[in-house]
């Protein structure tokens, strides 16, 4: 595999670089612990279809049950814990939920003994330098929620060694963001993008998206 190819055209370079800094709504709502800690937690236990999707997606490209896995925005653990029952053992989560964590202690205690869970914000866990893992993936309203003043997708991409997996809506969230163009810049290629992520709920707007190290 080859270096990542960034846009040609100077002008969309420019725009996709510094456009993030021109949004600069402070956090509220849903970008606040304070939300999701009033949200209830059992509304997180089900593995729905584009759950599975991603899910099955984790598997095919990671199918080593030792590799090193971490879940950006665990909540509760419904993800985690379904790997763990698939013989996933080196598994990490992280989410500034901390009435979720606790949950998830209460409900898959097997699993969140043998985990490394941390409860923190993104930017806190990634300012202090996780170790490097074989792969990092979100589902749902995570990363779109990240002020994109912060560079969430390069810091990300430096503890991931070979996948990140994401299934996110695409638009329609808090902030824009340009996946494919942030990946590039830290030397990822989208390898698999499904849209909508699971065929069974074609109406669900969110998408898988697959990036991949680039080597060489």
């Amino acid at each position: 595999m080859g270096r990542a190819v960034l846009f040609q055209n100077f002008g969309k370079r420019l725009l996709n670089t510094f456009l993030p800094w021109l949004v600069l709504p402070a956090p509220r709502g849903v970008t606040t612990r304070e939300y999701w800690e009033s949200y209830p937690t059992r509304h997180f236990h089900d593995i729905e279809p584009a759950s599975m999707a991603l899910l099955a997606e984790i598997m095919a490209v990671a199918p080593d049950r030792n590799s090193a896995i971490l879940d950006m925005g665990c909540n509760v653990g419904r993800h985690l814990n379904y790997l763990y029952g698939q013989g996933y053992r080196n598994l990490r989560g992280v989410d500034f939920n901390t009435v979720a964590v606790r949950d998830m202690a209460a409900h898959y205690p097997d699993m969140y003994q043998a985990s490394r869970i941390v409860s923190a914000s993104f930017q806190d866990f990634l300012d202090a330098a996780p170790e490097p893992v074989d792969l990092v993936y979100t589902r749902g309203a995570t990363f779109e929620n990240v002020h994109p003043s912060y560079p969430l997708i390069s810091r990300v991409c430096a503890i991931a060694r070979r996948y990140v997996v994401m299934v996110i809506r695409e638009t329609e969230h808090m902030y824009p963001r340009f996946w494919e163009y942030e990946f590039a810049r830290a030397g990822f290629e989208l390898n698999h993008l499904r849209r909508p992520a699971s065929q069974q709920t074609p109406d669900h707007r969110v998408s898988l998206l697959t990036f991949e190290r680039l080597t060489g």
